[in-house]
């Protein structure tokens, strides 16, 4: 058979010529290395590159030769962040433009050794190899070790074709000097790029007639003097790096590869980068690779057997040496490939060779390997572009809470120095005071003798600034950071301990340094004493400062089980507005663990809400059990339980100043819609679903003023129905007033919208709208009003046929509602246990309003022994869903305590509704009269044994 061939490399596909295709290819990579530059968080080695970078110069130079690699890239970064600014984009332009610079440099060597069509293909290649564009996305010198060794050896190569005329080569000479010299101050493995062209020279030389001592010493030249410019820095660098390396090998202790296994990891990387964990069973298909560049190597060894020893040596000798390495020096981490990517150009030559050798005689060959090839490589890369490689190490999240409400009065504790480098590139100016931890974490430990000054320390740094911001990295052990926790819950007032991974957890904990008001002693369910408290007396920017709050505890008796303390900040409304519950000193003591009678000196901070509005806040505390978050009631001296929050002090919040980022708010759902030039919607958050009909729908909007001297503005919440058809309209001004806001206020507006009881199940649109005072609606995106989202609401079944309780009651509630009778099966129980009861309601009308029921255990004189509070059907049934003529049952089983005093008929039962937010009671009605706001079971007494 005969197959058609092309020789003149100038006509092939079309006559286009190579410099435009290289232009086009050199495009295209470039634009692909672009794409989604900001996907990928920056790593632990990123943050090091970062770290380095933003060192003085001989503090950089200093580090770097402890270090695993020579300082060459990090001088180059540096110069760039002082063109381009500190930032992870930045960060990683720099590294775009070295490995876009590697496709034409492919090009001029691919044709130098095999001609043009090679050279494109090479080119081609490059821009498309997934492990090409991803490690010119990553803040490392890989990509520039690999674009000078590539240049190095085509300099070289041109160099040796003109040895005979040393005018002519002299630029290639310097060029080779120069890019092999800096390749080796890039990175240490360069040196097996030298060796592998010093071994190509040596064969060569062998191979050739003239072999005279000049012709050596001309060849041997240029090495010999890129090796006294080398010279100084291994001087310098040697002994640190020896130390390292050692030090290094003891503390990952790798397991070396086998041979088969190193070298086929390393030709998977070279041919489909490095695949997520999904991927990793089609690893096989990197033999259309490793097939093609076997072919290019056959052919290349038939047709130019110098081109090929070139291309033979370029791939196998660093792999080799790397290989021996790891035996000695395992270094096999998860991507450790990166480490010789410096070889894989050689690989993607020979896949061009391969390619063009099929271009000239096998044209149906050519298509199915193009394509084959093709199609896997936008697999990887789809793959490398959507998947997150390191979420574990992703400190975005982290760092964006931190800027959005940090200041730089604030400290940030970095305990490695890559964390350090995280942070320069993540916290914008102006940055809070970064403090690295003396000795990263060493001169801390108490094992090396470092207590005092972490307490010295710590103690300085409350002085100084409002806030302490302790990220803590864990994977590695958590020894003295511990002891660190420990020392800011003594020191400071820890306010947040949250995870935001597996191994990283942020603590903030404020200073304290303000006056303190004491506040309230009190009993704790005769098991905990509160005999000291002590509350910050000034005003708190919200969403920025930390309420200290110090509690002196003593165990009176055994709680019989774990208990947290919980503090809440409430509006005068009752609303909730931020929570804390933390066990005693931010859980390094516990309430079980402490003696009776022993004392406990407990530091806690309430990070104040972002967005609520200035104002008057009630600070309360409670203890809670663990379990089942039920409280400890509070005793008066009469040991009569009077609640179960104590209310610490009354805090008074104002606006932050600066304005707080709108990032600092938690909105659910992100809008960043603008009502004209007045506001912008930043969000908002739903409650869980299912909305029931008539139940509330908790919306919180979230504001950001862009204007100030604003007019009264009301927000306007809408339910429509398919038909468009509105049957929902909530009109209410934000919490406060837009005539008081500032440019940049941020405003966390609850509302609760009431869904009426007979709302039919379905979905509806919800929208909101900003009115002015005259009832103008405010543009938004072109229109009247914002479509949220859609909400499903259910209904609630209604029960309307009248119940047959076993004890009738008529018991008039305002008019609203009726106690027609209760259940009691027995009224005679055991102390410790519980004491079952059923109501029977008849709702009269609908209500506004939630009311909570309340059933207490009394004693002869009225005090309350136990008691029961809820929402009716233990939440199931709020009033504002109840229809009229509905009837409900309402199932309790009321604690009896333990240590009741037993009685014969001693105990009653009184019944009664009450609003939740100001606690005010609904009044019984009998005969127009008003006779209570509670009724009291008389003729049913209970009897405790």
């Amino acid at each position: 058979m005969k197959h058609r061939t092309r020789s003149n490399d100038s006509a092939w596909l079309f006559k286009i010529r190579p410099g435009d295709w290289v232009l086009f290819f050199t495009l295209l990579g470039f634009g692909l290395r672009l794409h989604r530059l900001d996907f990928q968080p920056l790593w632990g080695d990123e943050g090091w590159s970062v770290y380095f970078a933003t060192e003085n110069l001989l503090q950089l130079i200093a580090l770097t030769a402890a270090d695993i690699h020579p300082p060459l890239y990090y001088l180059l970064l540096k110069g760039w962040f002082g063109l381009m600014g500190v930032g992870p984009e930045a960060a990683r332009l720099l590294s775009v433009l070295i490995g876009t610079l590697l496709i034409p440099v492919l090009f001029v060597l691919g044709r130098r050794l095999f001609g043009a069509r090679v050279g494109v293909i090479a080119a081609a290649i490059a821009a498309l190899m997934p492990m090409a564009i991803y490690y010119a996305q990553e803040v490392r010198m890989y990509g520039l070790v690999t674009l000078l060794g590539a240049a190095s050896t085509y300099f070289l190569v041109r160099w040796q074709q003109h040895i005979e005329k040393p005018s002519a080569g002299r630029v290639y000479l310097l060029g080779y000097i120069a890019t092999m010299t800096a390749a080796l101050y890039t990175m240490y493995y360069a040196a097996f790029i030298v060796l592998f062209q010093l071994l190509y020279t040596l064969i060569v030389y062998l191979r050739s007639a003239s072999r005279h001592l000049n012709r050596v010493l001309t060849l041997a030249g240029p090495f010999l003097l890129v090796g006294l410019l080398y010279l100084p820095w291994v001087i310098y660098a040697t002994p640190r790096l020896l130390d390292y390396i050692d030090n290094k090998r003891n503390v990952e202790g790798y397991a070396p590869l086998g041979l088969a296994r190193f070298f086929s990891d390393h030709i998977i990387a070279f041919s489909l980068g490095h695949l997520p964990d999904y991927m990793l069973d089609y690893a096989w298909v990197a033999l259309i690779a490793a097939g093609l560049a076997l072919v290019g190597l056959v052919f290349a060894f038939l047709k130019r057997p110098r081109s090929a020893l070139l291309l033979c040596l370029y791939l196998l000798t660093p792999l080799t040496i790397g290989y021996l390495v790891n035996l000695l020096y395992p270094f096999t981490p998860r991507y450790f490939e990166r480490t010789l990517l410096l070889a894989a150009p050689a690989f993607w030559l020979l896949i061009a060779v391969g390619l063009g050798w099929l271009w000239a005689r096998h044209y149906l060959f050519l298509g199915l390997a193009t394509a084959g090839l093709l199609l896997v490589t936008l697999v990887s890369l789809f793959s490398f572009y959507n998947w997150p490689r390191y979420p574990a190490e992703d400190y975005r999240p982290l760092l964006a809470d931190i800027s959005a409400q940090v200041t730089p009065e604030d400290t940030v504790l970095a305990s490695y120095q890559w964390q350090l480098g995280l942070y320069r590139a993540y916290l914008s100016a102006p940055r809070p005071h970064l403090f690295p931890v003396p000795g990263w974490g060493r001169d801390w430990s108490a094992a090396a003798g470092g207590s005092a000054r972490l307490t010295a320390d710590l103690t300085a740094i409350f002085e100084q600034s409002p806030r302490l911001w302790f990220p803590a990295y864990q994977a590695s052990g958590h020894i003295w950071e511990d002891e660190a926790e420990q020392a800011i819950a003594d020191l400071g007032y820890p306010a947040l301990l949250e995870w935001y991974s597996p191994q990283t957890k942020l603590t903030l904990a404020g200073s304290g340094q303000m006056p303190m008001k004491p506040a309230e002693a009190v009993n704790f369910g005769d098991r905990l004493s509160l005999i000291e408290a002590e509350v910050g007396d000034e005003v708190f920017e919200t969403g920025r400062d930390i309420i200290p709050i110090r509690l002196v505890w003593q165990k009176t008796a055994n709680l019989g089980s774990e208990h947290r303390v919980s503090l809440r900040l409430a509006d005068a409304a009752g609303r909730t507005w931020t929570t804390r519950d933390s066990y005693p000193q931010a859980g390094h003591a516990f309430f079980t663990d402490l003696d009776i009678g022993g004392l406990l000196t407990d530091h806690h901070g309430l990070l104040t809400p972002a967005g609520a509005p200035p104002g008057l806040y009630r600070l309360l505390l409670s203890v809670r059990r663990i379990d089942d978050a039920h409280p400890l009631d509070l005793l008066n001296q009469a040991k009569q339980p009077t609640g179960a929050e104590l209310l610490l002090a009354e805090v008074e919040l104002g606006e932050p100043e600066p304005p707080l980022a709108p990032a600092a708010l938690p909105v659910q759902t992100e809008l960043m819609a603008n009502f004209g030039q007045a506001a912008r919607l930043v969000g908002y958050s739903l409650g869980q679903p299912p909305f029931k009909s008539g139940e509330a729908l908790p919306l919180t909007l979230f504001w950001q003023s862009q204007a100030e001297g604003l007019e009264q503005l009301s927000a306007v919440v809408e339910l429509e129905d398919e038909a468009g058809q509105i049957l929902v309209t909530h009109d209410r001004e934000p919490l406060w007033p837009a005539t008081e806001w500032r440019v940049g206020t941020l405003l966390r507006d609850p509302h609760d919208i009431s869904l009426p009881p007979t709302l039919p199940p379905g979905d509806y649109q919800l929208f909101v709208s900003l009115v002015t005072g005259q009832g103008d609606h405010l543009t938004v995106q072109g229109a009247s009003r914002l479509l949220l989202g859609t909400v499903t609401t259910t209904e609630r079944p209604h029960n309307f046929e009248a119940p047959v309780p076993s004890e009738p009651l008529a018991v008039n509630f305002s008019g609203q509602v009726e106690l027609i009778g209760f259940d009691l099966p027995e009224t005679s129980v055991d102390a410790g246990s519980t004491l079952p009861l059923t109501l029977y309601w008849h709702s009269l009308t609908t209500f506004d309003q939630n009311w909570k029921v309340f059933v207490h255990l009394i004693d002869a004189d009225g005090n309350i022994k136990s008691q029961q509070d809820q929402i009716p059907g233990a939440g199931q049934f709020p009033t504002t869903s109840w229809v009229p003529d509905e009837y409900i049952t309402d199932s309790y089983n009321i604690p009896i305590p333990a240590d009741l005093p037993p009685g014969e008929a001693a105990y009653r039962l009184r019944i009664g509704l009450y609003d939740a937010n100001d606690f005010n009671r609904m009044l019984v009605v009998a005969e127009g009269q008003i006779t209570g706001d509670h009724v009291v079971l008389e003729s049913w007494p209970i009897s405790v044994e």
